[in-house]
């Protein structure tokens, strides 16, 4: 599609494959209500000029062929094989009817392929309803939730006092949804107790043609590269064992305690033990105190080595 076009980009096929269900039971009904012995649907998508078949019943020729008008972005033509032609009226209701069916046959698959899009990548992506609960997270974002649950972890703007992440998000999200129009996105620098920064974008998505309804999406990406942090330096420096090291960098990627003990085949009671005995030898007394020092002793690993 040319750039800058007025139709919106689409990102499936206008018509859905020959099998659809709904479009067949849809069909059916049909068939059954007009005492025909099959029913079939051409269609074609005015937005990308696509079209499909759909076909019900017996082979048997015959029967009304009608014209369905429902607008510019589907036309569709119905045969009923050995029935009469239904009324104006009927007509009427079946474009209406059948047109409902393809938008949300496209809107479902759009849908699918957005939340794909956004499960792909890398950033913690939130979307929040305007009461402020969340209603979609992407799998970063899910992370952060397990981790706020395994241990709170907190964080800050600028000089503000520290509190859990969540909370923080939240009262971001509340900030831009009260200000209305009048301060419909913020964008900051989040520095989290763990040492990490991440830049938070919270935006307010208002409906078309609607002021006072819509959702809020909230992005937050790490704003340092994952390079600035060398675990093996930090495994140098305190001794670490194989398998301790193995669960700082799984600790390091945002990992839960269960995620760890699938990747490292081992029990969530052991992964617990080994962060216990890390806790004592680097004198820490949580995962977000240990990720800090982690972050603290990379950077100053990074600064060392630009030094000389």
């Amino acid at each position: 599609m040319e750039m800058g076009a007025k139709n919106p980009l689409l990102l499936r096929r206008g018509c859905p494959p020959p099998d659809d269900s709904e479009l067949l039971t849809w069909l059916r009904l049909l068939m059954v209500q007009s005492s025909a012995e099959s029913a079939a649907l051409d269609v074609e998508c005015g937005l990308d000029g696509s079209t499909e078949s759909y076909h019900v019943g017996s082979d048997a020729a015959g029967g009304p062929t009608v014209t369905l008008e429902m607008g510019e972005n589907f036309a569709a033509t119905l045969r009923l094989g050995t029935a009469t032609a239904p009324d104006p009226d009927m007509v009427e209701l079946l474009a209406i009817g059948l047109n409902r069916t393809l938008e949300c046959a496209k809107l479902r698959g759009q849908v699918a392929l957005l939340r794909g899009a956004l499960d792909a990548t890398s950033t913690s992506v939130f979307l929040f309803d305007n009461r402020g609960d969340i209603v979609y997270a992407n799998p970063p974002a899910d992370r952060f939730l397990s981790l706020q649950t395994e241990d709170q972890l907190l964080a800050q703007i600028e000089d503000e006092p520290r509190q859990p992440l969540l909370t923080l998000l939240c009262l971001l999200v509340e900030k831009v949804v009260k200000a209305g129009r009048a301060a419909e996105s913020w964008k900051g620098t989040v520095h989290v107790a763990d040492g990490s920064v991440m830049t938070c974008e919270v935006t307010r998505i208002l409906e078309s043609g609607d002021h006072g309804s819509g959702a809020v999406l909230a992005l937050m990406q790490p704003a340092v590269s994952d390079s600035a942090v060398r675990v093996d330096e930090f495994a140098s420096n305190y001794r670490l064992s194989p398998r301790e090291q193995e669960v700082v960098q799984l600790l390091v990627q945002g990992q839960t305690t269960t995620a760890m003990a699938d990747q490292l085949g081992i029990s969530p009671h052991t992964v617990r033990d080994h962060l216990k005995h890390l806790y004592r030898k680097t004198e820490t007394g949580s995962r977000s105190e240990l990720l800090g020092l982690i972050s603290r002793t990379s950077r100053t690993a990074v600064i060392a080595e630009n030094g000389r």
